[in-house]
């Protein structure tokens, strides 16, 4: 009769120290497959988005909703489109969509804007480029001397290279050539007067997705901001003004 044969300690050890080691190793993979994933999502969702901006322009004479400052928070991009989106969901990027986690004071990176902030319980983590907007009236944030740099509707040239909606820890921005890189990504930017900054955040590493007005979906390196074309006056040959005293900023990849 054959005795039956069992583990010993020592072997049970080793097998328990053989999985811990390739645990170890498998860990870091599985998280930057993860994060990679997110990113794709993220990529579709944003995809998404331009089918309900171009909804909305088709059923609007080509033109984009009034926007922030004008007469009703209605006329903002997250509630002129809900007819068209419908689950609130989208609103979130998946690296960022917790109610809970707000980009101030302590989540910048990963932040959401949130309910408490926004009518109606609104929250997400996409921010509009407020300059592709069709405003009626000069307002407290559109002076008279800018009203003539909005891009109104769908029907404009160069649209592969005009931001539309963006990886945000806010929920729009008027973007300016001259606006200054922040001290570290995901910094929050309260006085106002940078507002490029509600897009330098590290949520997908080097890069933020956008969604740009010929409704093209790309993953964008944080120094190429500056020189895309985020209104009619906007000056795509202007350098940051402190382009060279932001060492955070330095080792990210270049525009191609």
């Amino acid at each position: 009769m054959c005795a039956r044969r069992a583990f010993t300690l020592v072997e049970l050890l080793v097998v328990i120290a053989i999985i811990a080691l390739l645990m170890s190793i498998l860990m870091p993979a599985l998280g930057r497959v993860r994060k990679q994933a997110k990113l794709v999502i993220c990529q579709s969702q944003l995809k998404q988005w331009g089918s309900f901006f171009f909804m909305y322009t088709d059923d609007n004479e080509s033109s984009f909703m009034p926007g922030r400052d004008q007469d009703h928070w209605k006329e903002n991009w997250w509630a002129a489109l809900e007819p068209y989106y419908k689950d609130r969901r989208l609103l979130c990027c998946p690296m960022a969509n917790n109610p809970d986690r707000p980009a101030y004071p302590d989540y910048g990176n990963f932040g959401v804007w949130p309910p408490q902030w926004f009518p109606d319980g609104f929250y997400g983590s996409y921010g509009m480029n407020e300059w592709v907007c069709n405003p009626y009236k000069v307002s407290s944030n559109i002076d008279a001397a800018e009203f003539q740099n909005y891009w109104r509707t769908a029907q404009v040239k160069g649209g592969a290279y005009i931001p539309l909606l963006l990886d945000s820890w806010w929920d729009q921005a008027w973007a300016h050539y001259y606006d200054w890189i922040p001290d570290w990504p995901g910094q929050w930017e309260g006085e106002g007067g940078n507002d490029m900054a509600h897009f330098c955040h590290i949520r997908h590493g080097y890069f933020i997705n956008c969604l740009f007005m010929d409704y093209s979906v790309r993953k964008m390196s944080l120094k190429c901001l500056w020189g895309l074309k985020w209104h009619r006056g906007y000056d795509v040959s202007a350098p940051p003004p402190d382009w060279e005293e932001k060492d955070w900023i330095r080792k990210f990849p270049e525009c191609d």
